[in-house]
């Protein structure tokens, strides 16, 4: 088990704040799950970005896909003190690659899930999932490079296991 305190980076790149954590939760199916979060947030709009990333480390059936109400309520109540507009305009973006499945053949995926409010809850179903091309991405991610998962991870004090598949792979 790894440390399980979060460890917090913010780093201001222009006008884009951006904070990333690796952030733990109680899973909808039981148990700890965690993953990647990475959130920009855009000082001259009222626009925010959260990149929530798949980790291998991560137990078995306790994906983000499975319980992502679950893990853009913990993402607000870490981090919602960052953003003073409404959390409706937070844009969510699921990632996948060769650093969460051995399935991805080390391929990404981005999926934008679209989160709506209800009464003092949130919702979202399979319906409002939308897998990204490649102008989605651009128009969405507003010229954002995601930094290799590898680097974040060292950054946070964070290790994923690498198997022979691997590579060379710079994720």
């Amino acid at each position: 088990m790894q440390n399980n305190r979060p460890k917090l980076i913010e780093v201001n790149h222009g006008n884009v704040k951006q904070i990333k954590t690796i952030l733990h939760w109680l899973h909808k199916d039981g148990g700890e799950a965690h993953c990647l979060v990475r959130l920009y947030i855009w000082s001259d709009t009222s626009k925010a970005l959260a990149v929530l990333s798949e980790l291998r480390s991560n137990p078995p059936g306790l994906d983000i896909t499975r319980d992502f109400i679950g893990v853009a309520k913990s993402v607000i109540q870490l981090l919602g003190t960052h953003i003073k507009f409404p959390i409706e305009k937070i844009v969510w973006v699921l990632h996948h690659g060769g650093f969460s499945y051995y399935e991805t053949l080390n391929r990404e995926a981005f999926t934008r899930v679209d989160l709506r409010g209800k009464a003092q809850s949130y919702e979202s179903n399979l319906s409002d999932r939308h897998l990204l091309n490649g102008s989605e991405y651009q128009a969405i991610f507003d010229g954002i490079e995601l930094e290799p998962i590898g680097k974040v991870m060292k950054e946070l004090d964070w290790t994923l296991e690498r198997r022979l598949s691997d590579g060379d792979i710079s994720w």
